[in-house]
């Protein structure tokens, strides 16, 4: 008994470092790692002792019970942590992450151990304890049949129970979406690849910048957003004729949607006009490799983006973020559609930017990833081909985001001060910019990969506020006359942006995959058939988007 019990014990053990190992590429891991071992060692030899001093016989059905307790517990603790660290999320999503989890911030992994999987395991042990004596001691006398049958029953219900529970907290309508199919990306798509964008005359250079969670809720009342005071004011006074496409009269944005609700789905959904969805077909293996580009050419090889227009053009495409780009299936994506050069957390330490080891947040803080933008685009600008330098920042990713200790405290909650400082830290990026010699010939594009998933924030807003994905276009040389009061999505980022550098889309629907130039008068997907409508089919599977756009066939 001893030894099983052992061996239960260091199976999760090792269940627990096959999780925790690919997540977090940074030394600082390893103490974790070892106070886990410790942990788990510690835990494994007291059961042994217990056993071993009482003698326990293994007893098969409070086993069975109580591994079904375990599970029960996993299902019901395990859809409130998700709904209270990621809010609303589809399967899709999850599905996508599972499958993709290297080089993700650990935080949330340790809560899922600390919340979910430590208390199942405890409750399983307990359950176990409790049956064991309650068959010891003969509490209850019953048939073998009407015994055996009783437990079967505890089983059944158990699980029947924790699951309804768990489907229903996460949404039942999410589930069968799906599995559902939808004809909508079919019926509307227009992709990229039967359309041509032309450029005339010189080619702007594009700044893009990937704003960590960046939201219209963060501004004051007064200016669209949720506030009492403005956190987004640094950047709101940045540039006074910057255009902001907006849901409302005031400052709004993009309204969310399914496969666009995460960073490597914003990314994708503003780069590609599409959201980032994956079929039920797919495994596990095939999802790693598909993201991982461990194939050739197999991240959505039927998509054409904007990085891949923008070298057809002539444009060398850049990517600086501060954490690991293999995450989430991001580097595959960017080096397949536009040979994007990418420097990450450990390219910054292989090019001696920062110290060997050094990690802070996810790689490292935003205050260096602007200081590396600036010396990396001092060096770009002399070359003579236009440039693409998109970057993505880090620092007010939930939960809480990153705190550098003196930030100018504007509020009682951390996240907004960080809001505010990362607000302040953009400003005075663009600012730089607006003083080198490329700045008249450069449009800068700021704009939140998606809405936070930090729900203290989410919770302290009025209730029915509308949150949006903030934007802001800069040194465009356009007029905007219908940016306020339009409904859209991150998809509309990806033709509008182009359209923001001189280019023109030729196609009477002023339309690239299913975003819509927003410079134009033509409707969007959400004005076309209205928010939800739009939501539920783009939730849904699509046979159409696994076979024409993952697998890349006609």
């Amino acid at each position: 008994m001893a030894i099983f019990i052992s061996t239960v014990t260091n199976s999760l053990a090792c269940v627990v470092l096959f999780f925790l190992t690919p997540l977090n590429p940074q030394t600082t891991g390893k103490k974790h790692y070892l106070a886990y071992l410790i942990i788990v060692g510690l835990f494994t030899y007291l059961i042994r002792s217990i056993f071993i001093k009482y003698k326990f016989k293994i007893k098969i059905y409070p086993l069975i019970l109580s591994w079904t307790g375990f599970v029960a517990s996993m299902l019901v603790l395990g859809s409130n942590w998700v709904i209270h660290i990621f809010g609303d999320i589809n399967v899709d999503q999850i599905v996508y992450t599972l499958a993709n989890a290297e080089g993700t911030d650990t935080t949330n992994i340790y809560t899922f151990i600390n919340n979910v999987l430590i208390p199942s395991i405890l409750i399983s042990i307990l359950f176990y304890f409790i049956l064991h004596f309650i068959y010891k001691i003969n509490v209850i006398s019953f048939p073998k049949w009407t015994s055996r049958f009783i437990q079967v029953m505890m089983v059944l219900l158990l699980l029947i129970a924790s699951t309804t529970y768990g489907l229903k907290h996460f949404g039942w309508s999410k589930i069968v979406n799906y599995f559902s199919d939808s004809t909508f990306i079919r019926k509307n798509i227009v992709n990229a690849k039967d359309t041509t964008v032309s450029f005339s005359g010189e080619k702007r250079n594009l700044i893009y910048i990937f704003v960590e969670s960046l939201e219209t809720s963060y501004a004051s009342k007064d200016k669209g957003g949720d506030q009492n005071f403005n956190l987004l004011q640094p950047l709101m006074d940045v540039d006074p004729n910057s255009i902001n496409f907006s849901n409302t009269e005031k400052y709004g944005g993009q309204q969310q949607l399914p496969g666009m609700d995460y960073t490597a789905a914003g990314i994708i959904a503003q780069t590609s006009g599409l959201p980032l969805k994956f079929g039920g077909n797919y495994t596990q293996e095939d999802l790693r490799e598909n993201a991982s580009g461990k194939k050739i050419n197999n991240m959505l090889p039927g998509i054409k983006s904007l990085g891949e227009i923008l070298k057809e053009n002539g444009y060398t495409n850049y990517f600086l973020m501060g954490s690991y780009p293999d995450f989430g299936g991001r580097a595959s994506y960017l080096k397949q559609h536009g040979d994007y050069h990418i420097t990450g957390w450990f390219d910054a330490i292989q090019n001696k930017w920062l110290p060997k080891g050094y990690a802070q947040n996810w790689g490292f803080e935003d205050a260096k990833l602007f200081q590396f933008a600036k010396n990396m685009l001092t060096d770009i600008s002399k070359k003579d081909t236009p440039f693409n330098f998109s970057m993505l920042t880090a620092d007010t990713h939930f939960p809480n985001g990153y705190t550098y200790g003196d930030e100018k405290k504007v509020t009682n909650m951390q996240y907004k001060n960080v809001v505010f400082h990362s607000s302040t830290m953009i400003a005075q990026f663009i600012q730089w910019c607006q003083q080198q010699p490329w700045y008249d010939n450069t449009t800068i594009v700021i704009s939140g990969d998606h809405l936070t998933m930090d729900q203290r924030y989410i919770n302290s807003l009025d209730k029915g506020y509308d949150r949006t994905v903030f934007n802001l276009f800069m040194n465009t040389g356009l007029i905007a006359e219908t940016n306020k009061n339009r409904q859209f999505s991150n998809m509309d980022m990806f033709p509008t942006t182009l359209v923001a550098l001189g280019a023109q889309i030729e196609n009477d629907k002023q339309q690239l995959g299913l975003g819509v130039n927003l410079f134009s008068g033509e409707k969007t997907m959400i004005e076309k058939y209205g928010y939800q409508k739009t939501k539920d089919q783009i939730e849904q599977r699509s046979k159409f988007y696994i076979k024409n756009l993952i697998e890349g066939k006609k």
